[in-house]
């Protein structure tokens, strides 16, 4: 995780030091409006919640629509320009997307239970609360379920076609989890330390398992679920899906945890080699 991809690739370190400027300023300017709220709302916890009028909500999707097409732009763009290399760096994909999916949810779990620790103990807080009060509530549930639309493909998969072999994963994964952490400032700086954690998980299972429509299902679906209560007119609806919500991400945490802890083999280990190329070292 920390050491070099491979021995024969060698990177120029200013090229590198440019990729990884260009990268934090690409996120910064894409999701600059969500930090400033964040940063606004940490500095503030207590003020009012902002009101998004139908017309606010409209235009909140078509902004995580160019979003969406930038990130899908920018992975393909780098996919393409790095293709003679890329396929050598990553490690074979193996596992299945429900391995993706079970280490995402467990990695999620394990960082609410301490984002939760640091609250209780007054360290950090972390305060799980609506951002915002909204007109449309069906607006605001497609947005919550197209939430990973918005973040994985910039957030998770950008950072590890781009930087692979360039940095070491471990350090790829700090950076995109702070990125990550900084939107969700809005939750307190435990909300930070919560996102920065399942942030850096995220480019983890991407690197592993390379399914980027686990991490958008996951993040759309398993991690916002219980924005569901806003549509379904059932009085109790909140805390079910609360339960549902609870039940998946520390499910997956067992099903994470326990084979190890009985000294098991997961049944779809993945493999940390990467080929050999067949061409002369070149510094890149």
């Amino acid at each position: 995780m920390w050491g070099r991809a491979a021995d024969w690739y060698r990177p120029n370190p200013a090229v590198t030091c440019a990729l990884v400027v260009v990268l934090v300023s690409l996120w910064t300017a894409v999701y600059s409006v969500s930090i400033l709220g964040a940063l606004w709302r940490l500095r503030d916890p207590n003020a009012p919640m902002p009101i998004l009028s139908v017309r606010d909500q409209a235009a909140d999707l078509a902004v995580l629509v160019v979003q969406l097409a930038l990130g899908t732009i920018a992975i393909t763009a780098v996919a393409y320009l790095r293709r003679s290399d890329i396929g050598e760096l990553l490690p074979r994909r193996q596992g299945t997307a429900v391995d993706a999916a079970v280490a995402w949810c467990a990695a999620i779990a394990a960082a609410s239970a301490l984002a939760l620790v640091l609250d209780r103990l007054s360290v950090a807080r972390f305060d799980f609360s609506v951002p915002a009060v909204v007109e449309s509530p069906a607006l605001a549930v497609l947005t919550a379920l197209s939430a990973g639309l918005r973040e994985e493909p910039l957030l998770a998969a950008l950072p590890v076609l781009l930087l692979v072999g360039r940095i070491p994963i471990g350090w790829v994964m700090i950076l995109a989890g702070c990125m990550r952490g900084l939107l969700y400032l809005f939750f307190g700086g435990g909300g930070f330390v919560w996102a920065a954690l399942w942030g850096a998980a995220a480019v983890w299972v991407y690197f592993k398992y390379r399914r980027l429509w686990v991490l958008v299902v996951v993040h759309g679906i398993a991690m916002n679920i219980q924005v569901l209560d806003r549509v379904i007119p059932l009085d109790s609806a909140a805390t079910l899906l609360q339960w549902a919500n609870i039940l998946i991400m520390f499910g997956a945490l067992t099903m994470w945890l326990v084979p190890r802890a009985l000294g098991g083999i997961p049944s779809t280990p993945v493999s940390d080699e990467v080929p050999r190329p067949t061409t002369p070292p070149v510094e890149r």
